[in-house]
């Protein structure tokens, strides 16, 4: 759903500002090396729970944290979601997302979550990039799960998560064409501002504090 503008070898040589036309969440043409800077916020013991998903048909799925160790379905899910589906996350065509999601699966990075299916299958995939005082969000749902609620469910948690470390301001990078990443950022409930970048649009939300965190039932459709 969210997209990004530049390749991570760029933004592995200086600093990211939300301000500057880059993003964490982007495509890497190849694997550079870098010293990895640790979000100095604390663990979040609610980032670790595991929530079941009833949807309106009766489908129960699972939403958890993901990591490390969910590359390989992470890759397989990829492999099932149409080019315009990885477009519009990703901001252009995507060669090879073996590349990146050692990245964004990273720990130290941020945080992931996956909605999975009984059979272990990733129907969708959430990441929370640290970004100083602020924090990316990113959201890519196969194309036969979307507008079931799995992106609202997966951005309510990983707002919860920012909200909790002490993170005021999350960001989304799209395109204006991505009517259901917009929507669902209307979910979050918070104001949002919208401005576009280089024909790229930046959906930012101010998070208020205490509020709740995701329901643990898929909400209505729409994305």
């Amino acid at each position: 759903m969210t997209a990004s503008r530049t390749r991570l070898e760029r933004l592995w040589h200086r600093p990211f500002r939300r301000s500057d036309p880059r993003s964490r969440c982007a495509v890497p043409e190849r694997p550079v090396p870098r010293q990895a800077r640790p979000h100095p916020a604390p663990a979040v013991r609610g980032a670790e729970a595991v929530s079941r998903l009833s949807l309106p048909d009766g489908t129960g799925l699972v939403l958890r944290p993901a990591g490390p160790a969910d590359k390989a379905a992470a890759l397989a899910m990829h492999g099932r979601c149409s080019p315009d589906a990885l477009r519009l996350r990703y901001h252009g065509p995507v060669r090879d997302a073996d590349r990146y999601l050692d990245h964004l699966l990273d720990p130290r990075h941020g945080r992931s979550l996956v909605v999975a299916a009984p059979d272990g299958r990733i129907l969708a995939l959430g990441h929370l990039m640290w970004d100083d005082e602020e924090a990316e969000l990113a959201v890519l749902v196969e194309d036969a799960w979307q507008r079931r609620g799995l992106g609202v469910a997966l951005l309510l948690r990983l707002a919860a998560t920012a909200r909790a470390t002490g993170i005021g301001t999350v960001y989304a990078v799209t395109q204006a064409a991505n009517a259901g990443l917009i929507a669902a950022m209307r979910r979050l409930a918070a104001p949002l501002d919208f401005r576009t970048e280089d024909g790229t649009l930046v959906i930012t939300a101010t998070l208020a504090a205490g509020a709740a965190a995701a329901p643990t039932a898929a909400p209505a459709p729409s994305c």
